[in-house]
């Protein structure tokens, strides 16, 4: 935004934009919502040095799964078990994560803004709802955590900050990283076409280096050139220093391979072997810090219980989300603290479905009202269920926070930024409209909401 002083105004305008600034000063208070208060000082708990952000792309019905709802239109063979008081669960679909209970919690009280696929997928990708003169320039929630953690980048972090896996059919695409330089942008990895690029053998490796240096001397001058016109040679360059670091790390062959027994167990699918990256990453702790993975086909306006449709995502998700909680719990660091410890996994779609009777096409549609996540590791507490929603699952009845309200994406990423250690209050000035950047808008697109962690999850 343009400063007042930056704008010429005549005598007359002077005058009238005065008098509307009285006026408004007046009226004040007379247009302030209620329970909206000045932003104050947040502490981050910093209990998570990773994230990684299981995207079910789609919408996954809440109502038979993780807010389930018994009615006579759930089948016979979800096997729907009490697993603890008022939390009623489809055995048949997440046996696996049942046995984590304990170990997870559940949010029923999620919120969208948007019911529209590519609207309300880059708003779960960026937690900043769609704007189309900004859409270029706000970067996704893992890219404000790459740009947060590059100051604590060791000389043996190699790999990129922020990797996505197997975003290929995305409405909205995956997010590059906006204002922000390329560097903080997700380097994205494709486990269905092979991962054997990633693979080097020594004598590759120094012919590569020999031809990269010699690249370097013809083209020095784009890369060094710090003026604006220049920036998309920068942005190569940093693409091309990160490929070359990561390349140039034996690391890298082994954090991008996937051994058949590990994708057996995980589901032999794209989640699974996406869930077996992110775990990788963690482990080998070589400068990656958010995990973005993505499940595709949630989408069920027919045949929601077809032999393909929520069946088959149920199970695919239960195998993979399974398997890493239980190699992230399983394996530990040096000092005993295990990976799950310090990683943060979240799992949620952009909306839910709706509930109640299926529609003419047999299917769930699209439904923003009502939906659940689910959270575990990073100083979460497991076994909790956090919010609740009416008989049908269609109105939230008991938002299950201080907030008394709905949680909403932003709600999301400030526990994220928190649980790594951010201050989720911040803001960057200097941006290319001139509009400062805040990592949460303050601003809600239809009302005024104070975002903050859900401070259940972890208390």
């Amino acid at each position: 935004m343009a400063k007042l002083l930056d704008t010429l105004l005549t005598r007359r305008e002077a005058f009238r934009v005065g008098a509307a600034t009285i006026g408004a000063y007046w009226f004040l208070p007379l247009t302030t919502p209620a329970g909206v208060r000045a932003q104050a000082r947040v502490a981050p708990r910093g209990t998570a040095r990773f994230t990684i952000f299981v995207m079910l792309q789609g919408g996954q019905s809440h109502v038979d799964g993780w807010d389930l709802k018994e009615h006579a239109w759930t089948p016979e063979d979800f096997d729907v078990q009490e697993v603890r008081p008022g939390v009623k669960w489809p055995m048949a679909l997440h046996p696996k994560l049942a046995a984590h209970l304990d170990r997870v919690s559940l949010v029923r009280s999620l919120h969208a803004w948007d019911a529209v696929h590519a609207r309300a997928q880059y708003y779960t990708q960026s937690a900043h709802t769609l704007n189309p003169a900004l859409q270029r320039e706000i970067p996704p929630i893992g890219s404000v955590v790459a740009y947060e953690y590059a100051s604590q980048r060791r000389p043996s972090d190699t790999l990129p900050l922020y990797v996505a896996t197997n975003v290929v059919t995305s409405q909205v695409g995956l997010l590059k990283s906006g204002f922000l330089p390329a560097t903080y942008s997700p380097f994205h990895v494709d486990t269905t076409v092979g991962l054997s690029a990633f693979s080097m053998q020594e004598a590759e490796r120094i012919e590569f280096q020999r031809r990269w240096e010699l690249l370097r001397t013809f083209d020095a001058r784009l890369r060094n050139d710090p003026s604006l016109a220049a920036k998309a040679y920068r942005d190569y360059h940093n693409y091309y220093e990160g490929a070359v670091d990561m390349l140039s790390d034996a690391r890298a062959a082994r954090i991008f391979e996937i051994h058949e027994a590990d994708s057996e167990r995980y589901g032999k699918t794209s989640l699974g072997d996406g869930c077996i990256v992110a775990r990788n990453l963690v482990e080998a702790d070589a400068g990656t810090r958010f995990v973005f993975v993505n499940h595709y086909d949630w989408d069920h306006h027919g045949r929601i219980y077809g032999e393909r449709s929520h069946y088959r995502m149920s199970h695919e998700l239960d195998d993979a989300l399974g398997a890493l909680l239980d190699d992230l719990a399983a394996r530990t660091r040096p000092d005993g603290r295990s990976l799950l410890d310090e990683t943060l996994v979240v799992c949620m779609g952009e909306f839910g479905r709706t509930p109640g009777e299926l529609n003419l096409l047999s299917g769930r549609d699209h439904h923003q009202y009502a939906f659940t996540g689910l959270f575990a590791g990073g100083g979460v507490q497991g076994g909790r269920v956090i919010g609740a929603t009416d008989e049908e699952g269609f109105n939230i009845v008991e938002p299950g926070w201080p907030a008394g309200r709905p949680v909403y994406m932003e709600d999301v990423a400030a526990t994220i930024y928190s649980a790594m250690g951010i201050d989720w209050t911040k803001k960057i000035e200097a941006t290319p409209s001139g509009r400062a950047f805040h990592y949460i808008e303050p601003f809600a697109t239809r009302q005024f909401i104070r975002a903050d962690e859900v401070t259940p999850l972890f208390a």
